[in-house]
């Protein structure tokens, strides 16, 4: 009861500290509330820290609740004003040695700290030094910015504790739910076991990958691979690495995996795929898994997905989508063809933490077919048993249709993104990324004499280098060293995150625009500094050569 009263009175205080005042009568009566309010909360401070000294708390509880709760309000008002004024701050910038040291060199605690000072750490030295992804000139890699919504679901996932793992709760009642709409939103048929919630598409394709060799060595969880036959799967030369390490860690190997060449369009090659599984078969090998790209992190180019599905059916093939980002098109109505037979797929893996802006980490799995999922996973143990009635119940669980035991509860954010925004929101900021690479394009096409843009451009990347004609341009080397440089000024200075990447063994600037908080006016921004850092650049090399000239 007096934490009550006194958590009304602190309220009280908080608000006449905003009150305005017109004149000194109302200012000298505004000093006389405050001072009465000071004294009733120091007697009730008093009275109630005498009572929590009473009590011999063993717990990791806080002994006064009060203050706790308002370091918590404090830490959620930083958090959110962080975000709110994420303009305001460089994109990126560098740790300095100071705070490295601060991080790395300090000592294992032995006694613990004031809630406040890790807190007052925690904003010190951890915040300001992020890798910047939430700031809407991050345009490096494929990342998520993350939502308000998304920082209140993490509180309540914390808060609750739970591990997803199993057993008849709330979190496994959302994650089906998730799952199931997820089915709905792919076209895949409605299947109470087909798919589970994971920390990415990584971890994602293993469980894909393990599930479809299951399909073509039925006793593989007994016997293992050893002396079995040499299973190949088949992608583009411009999959993504998770799928290499994928067949690495469930013992293939990266010679299992053929690839094979792309198109203009960096999709892959159909007829050289079709070639490539008849003389396999005649060499006595056994192809079993065709992986299809719905949007390549290079380029965010698409495969044939509809051919690809029926080459599997008719060489009795496993089908896996590669949909880590890409495969989310689905809720654009002007760019969903792309993925046009994704519903086909036997397996599909993506992201929730890019174009869903869910924060890190949530990915997803789906599987055709849930009982190859199940038989996959599922383990019987005696410490592990369901009961229809009580705790235990709602079998399957989540620990038998992938590898944790011990699950987070990654489906409220997703959940809690769905429910905020809905599809079409979703949908709709994806298209504005979409136009948003043209738009870039547009701005740096105007100076097409000395800088090169890769075509097409299919989704939200833009892939381009800079070739100025102070320099030689034949020379690749010099070309790919300028314009690593060069994104590294922009990096250095705060205004702007992007990438790199290698296609034709030549380096590109690469922008993947996947942010729900840019504008087009942040491209203006970019294209201004990247010639001006040019420029300046140049003209120290310039001045370089003089230098060496005149010695």
């Amino acid at each position: 009861m007096e934490h009550s009263k006194l958590y009304k009175l602190t309220e009280q205080a908080s608000k006449k500290l905003y009150e305005s005042v017109n004149d000194i009568e109302s200012l000298n009566q505004w000093k006389i509330q405050m001072i009465n309010l000071i004294d009733e909360i120091a007697q009730l401070k008093l009275s109630t820290s005498i009572e929590i000294n009473k009590i011999n708390n063993t717990s990791l509880d806080p002994t006064d609740w009060l203050s706790s709760r308002h370091i918590a309000h404090q830490m959620l008002d930083s958090s959110i004003e962080f975000i709110q004024t994420v303009r305001s701050h460089p994109v990126w910038q560098p740790i300095p040695i100071e705070v490295r040291k601060s991080i790395e060199q300090e000592s294992l605690p032995e006694q613990g700290q004031a809630l406040s000072k890790v807190c007052h750490d925690a904003l010190t030295y951890i915040f300001p030094y992020i890798r910047g992804n939430i700031h809407p000139r991050f345009w490096g890699w494929v990342m998520g910015e993350g939502t308000l919504g998304g920082i209140l679901a993490e509180m309540m996932v914390a808060t609750m504790n739970i591990n997803a793992g199993g057993c008849t709760h709330s979190a496994v009642l959302v994650e089906r739910t998730v799952i199931q709409w997820m089915r709905q939103l792919f076209g895949f048929p409605k299947d109470n076991n087909g798919g589970i919630v994971v920390n990415g598409t990584s971890m994602a394709s293993i469980i894909c990958m393990a599930t479809a060799r299951r399909q073509f060595l039925i006793n593989i969880r007994q016997d293992g691979i050893v002396n079995g036959p040499q299973l190949i799967v088949y992608a583009s030369k411009e999959v993504h690495i998770c799928i290499g390490k994928a067949l690495e860690v469930l013992g293939f190997g990266l010679k299992a995996m053929h690839s094979i060449s792309v198109d203009d369009n960096f999709s892959i090659k159909i007829d050289e795929l079709k070639k490539t599984i008849e003389n396999d078969r005649k060499n006595g090998l056994i192809p079993f898994c065709i992986i299809g790209n719905a949007g390549t992190v290079n380029t965010g180019a698409f495969d044939n997905l509809i051919e690809l599905s029926t080459i599997a059916r008719k060489e009795n093939m496993w089908f896996h989508v590669d949909g880590a980002f890409g495969g989310l098109v689905i809720l654009d109505p002007e760019r969903r063809h792309l993925v046009q037979g994704i519903e086909q797929a036997d397996s599909l893996a993506f992201d929730f933490h890019k174009w869903f802006h869910c924060p890190y980490a949530a990915g997803c799995v789906l599987i055709r077919n849930g009982t190859h999922l199940l038989s996959t996973f599922s383990v019987h143990q005696s410490y592990l048993a369901d009961n229809e009635r009580g705790c235990a119940g709602d079998k399957p669980w989540f620990c038998d249709l992938g590898l944790e035991l011990s699950r987070p509860f990654r489906a409220l954010k997703v959940w809690f993104t769905l429910k905020e925004h809905g599809i079409i929101k979703l949908g709709q900021k994806i298209s504005d990324n979409c136009q948003q690479a043209q738009y870039l394009a547009s701005l740096l096409e105007k100076y097409k004499d000395f800088i090169r843009i890769l075509r097409p451009i299919t989704l939200n990347i833009v892939n381009f280098r800079l070739e100025p004609k102070e320099l030689d341009i034949l020379n690749n080397e010099l070309i790919d060293i300028f314009n690593n440089e060069l994104l590294a000024d922009i990096q250095l200075s705060g205004i702007a995150v992007a990438s790199t990447t290698r296609i034709y063994n030549q380096l590109y600037i690469r922008v993947c625009i996947v942010s729900h908080r840019c504008i087009l006016e942040d491209f203006d921004i970019f294209v201004d500094n990247l010639l001006k850092f040019s420029h300046t650049r140049l003209q120290n090399l310039k001045q370089s050569i003089n230098s060496v000239d005149q010695e």
